[in-house]
């Protein structure tokens, strides 16, 4: 099961090859390297000992912390990531696989409300930072693990038109900001050093998401979630300038991608 670890690997290493070829700064590509193997061993030696993923103790914080981006300082009014020294945390990145995660494991102990009430709050948060590719994926995945609990169809359908206002919302509302050419434009990057890179770029981002698609039978709704959120933020990299995860230069998405991993692969190993 640890192969998994490997999944993003290629991603990354195309990505910080990119930027080495067009010129970008060693101290910017080389952060995604110790990034994830920082993110590898903290998955295994830690996560993985612990009932931290997925714990529903951890969704207070959660969403304090995706509150606490609007105290920051933002960037032309957006408000996505909280600073630590020179570093910026893209908090939503790393912190929706878990709420996700703690999400279903409410919603396994109680009725389908509380969970679909944190997830609205949580998609509105997300839709005035504003991040209309988190708050889509968010939403989109949620509605795959709540729907499985509600029965009666007025109530699916209500729940669908709250959630359905609220990503359209979250488009109506897109960030103004510049591309980054190393963060947004990553892909381009690639491209740029020929057609077979591209190809292998493409095909390593694609990989991303396929390990939650085989999931154990008892975690199978939260994994395909995870599943669908990491393909919606990839894609929805064509529709706006969101940040490419793990190619594109971000610690966050790659810390949140090996977190939601080691979910997997310690509910595989449990089995």
């Amino acid at each position: 099961m640890k192969r998994l670890y490997l999944i993003p690997l290629p991603s990354i290493i195309i990505g910080s090859f990119a930027m080495y070829m067009n010129g970008v700064s060693t101290v910017i590509w080389i952060q995604n390297v110790f990034a994830s193997i920082i993110a590898v061993l903290f998955s295994e030696f830690v996560l993985r000992k612990s009932k931290m993923i997925g714990s529903i103790y951890s969704i207070p914080l959660v969403i304090l912390l995706l509150l606490f981006t609007f105290s920051h300082p933002g960037l032309e009014g957006v408000h996505r990531w909280i600073s630590i020294g020179p570093i910026r945390f893209y908090v939503a990145s790393i912190v929706l696989p878990l709420l996700m995660i703690g999400l279903w494991e409410i919603s396994k102990k109680s009725n389908w409300k509380t969970p679909m009430i944190i997830t609205m709050g949580v998609a509105l948060l997300l839709a005035f930072q504003p991040d209309a590719s988190q708050a889509t994926a968010f939403i989109i995945s949620m509605a795959i693990i709540l729907f499985n609990k509600i029965s009666k169809r007025a109530h699916r359908l209500s729940v669908l038109g709250l959630f359905s206002f609220i990503i359209i919302l979250s488009w109506q509302y897109l960030d103004h900001l510049p591309p980054v050419p190393y963060v947004e434009e990553i892909v381009k990057m690639v491209a740029n050093m020929g057609v077979g890179w591209f190809v292998l770029g493409i095909i390593s981002l694609g990989i991303l998401p396929l390990p939650f698609f085989f999931p154990p039978q008892h975690a199978r709704l939260p994994s395909i979630g995870l599943g669908v959120y990491f393909i919606i933020v990839l894609i929805s990299t064509l529709f706006g300038n969101f940040p490419v995860p793990i190619m594109g230069y971000g610690i966050s998405p790659i810390i949140g991608y090996f977190v939601a991993i080691a979910w997997l692969i310690n509910n595989k190993t449990n089995s």
